[in-house]
């Protein structure tokens, strides 16, 4: 009776040690509805190989257990991990040496946990992939709630769109979009009859709900090109920076550009054109594409900057002390990611790496100063030394983004109003062309 209390405990532990890990990483966001209760299928895109689940774990707001492949609860460095999140093992055809006909357990092991009320996850396109789109969906996650409403335990299905804005860099932005719940239950006698029919009817029905949650880009080429379009459009036009909004704009860009290059090529050209002009001549003159827009009168200016500096008195040498002191795995860190076999799994080696490595170098640096120092200074440095590296963080980048607001005013100030006013026209010229490329693309759609 005492091992699924401590399973559970541990469980809880667990998740709570990758959210943190998962939001020190990351910028995380979420978008949608919270999750109702009772039993839930989740289904998710899968960008990111072992962080999509932490990201889906860390914004749900209630326990859920993940399918995941079974070569993972065996043999890895993170198998302990696995076996104890209360994931359930599926068998694959491409892993070697998998026996798949014990998939009969996993299905039997989702009914049950659908049964009792729990949320599942998993993510149907099958395998992690870094090409930006949806890839087709199996047909499991289907089955899996048809034959658990067939069986009396109606589930509910949520979409969850993951959407990276720069997949593997540190402290960059996931914006995770939970669409709408949805369910299967006019499908059920269909699926009884033609369990074929039923099962695809309901897996076209979860992808189209997925795909509504996605920026669907290529995150080498166009994802970058999209954040920009989006970036100036939004400056131009003064539109919400809601994140569900900026899901929207991003992915009609995103669709634009795809439809625009292909049935439009010398459009798209001509854009591309007078985008790289814009930025040639903000880069000329340093700024950026919000400094065009903020009004900084030097009073305001000189009140922050005095405000600013005396809190740089306590930040800057935080800041500067946790850079001296977790720069050697900070870089250590990086250099091992750069190792790793696809795009897909570099934030995740970098996340594990990096807490092997950080706390590898913390407990060198604790135990290094108890044998010079004594004993209990070395306890004193393993309890500070984790402090200091959130706070150190935290404190770089308050006194970068001041850096950033000063180097914006000293361009802005720099820059003849002439240059100013006609970098903002170029803008609107810009904006204009593209809400004359979506009207002609939505009269050709």
């Amino acid at each position: 009776m005492h091992e699924p209390d401590t399973r559970h405990r541990s469980g809880s532990l667990l998740w709570r040690l990758v959210r943190v890990a998962v939001q020190v990483f990351y910028r995380v966001e979420r978008v949608g509805p919270p999750l109702p209760d009772g039993a839930l299928l989740l289904v998710a895109n899968h960008p990111n190989t072992l962080l999509d689940p932490s990201l889906v774990q860390t914004t749900a707001g209630r326990p859920i257990r993940f399918l995941a492949k079974s070569t993972l609860f065996h043999g890895q460095l993170l198998s302990p991990i696995v076996r104890r999140s209360g994931a359930i093992p599926v068998y694959r055809k491409i892993d070697p040496g998998v026996d798949t006909s014990r998939n009969v357990e996993m299905f039997a092991a989702v009914q049950q946990a659908l049964a009792e009320g729990h949320a599942i996850c998993l993510f149907p396109e099958g395998v992690s992939h870094d090409s930006g789109r949806l890839e087709p969906l199996r047909s499991g996650a289907a089955r899996m709630v048809l034959t658990s409403c067939a069986a009396g335990h109606p589930v509910t299905i949520v979409p969850i769109g993951l959407n990276f804005d720069r997949l593997p860099l540190f402290r960059s932005r996931v914006t995770v979009v939970f669409g709408q719940p949805f369910d299967g239950a006019d499908l059920v006698e269909a699926f009884r009859n033609r369990p074929q029919d039923g099962a695809r009817a309901l897996t076209d029905r979860i992808t189209d709900r997925l795909r509504r949650l996605l920026i669907e880009a290529d995150p080498r080429a166009d994802l970058p090109l999209v954040a920009r379009i989006d970036r100036l459009y939004a400056a131009a036009r003064g539109v919400s920076r809601d994140p569900a909004e900026r899901v929207r704009r991003r992915q009609l860009i995103a669709n634009g550009i795809e439809r625009l290059r292909a049935s439009d090529s010398a459009q798209y050209d001509a854009i591309l054109d007078d985008l790289k002009v814009y930025d040639d001549q903000l880069k000329a003159f340093g700024l950026r594409e919000g400094d065009l827009d903020r009004r900084m009168p030097s009073g305001l200016v000189v009140r922050f900057l005095l405000l600013e500096g005396i809190r740089a008195v306590v930040l800057a040498p935080l800041a500067l002390l946790g850079v001296l002191c977790f720069a050697p795995p900070y870089w250590t860190t990086w250099a091992f990611s750069r190792r790793a076999p696809d795009l897909q799994s570099r934030a995740t080696w970098q996340v594990v790496g990096g807490v092997l490595i950080y706390g590898t170098w913390t407990a060198v640096l604790a135990t290094t100063a108890g044998l010079w120092l004594g004993t209990s200074i070395g306890v004193v440095m393993a309890v500070v030394l984790p402090i200091l590296a959130f706070v150190g963080l935290a404190a770089f980048e308050r006194e970068a983004s001041v850096l950033k607001l000063v180097r914006a005013f000293l361009a802005s100030r720099q820059t003849p109003l002439r240059a100013r006013a006609r970098l903002k026209r170029q803008r609107a010229a810009i904006a204009t062309v593209l809400d004359r490329v979506r009207e002609w693309l939505d009269t050709e759609a």
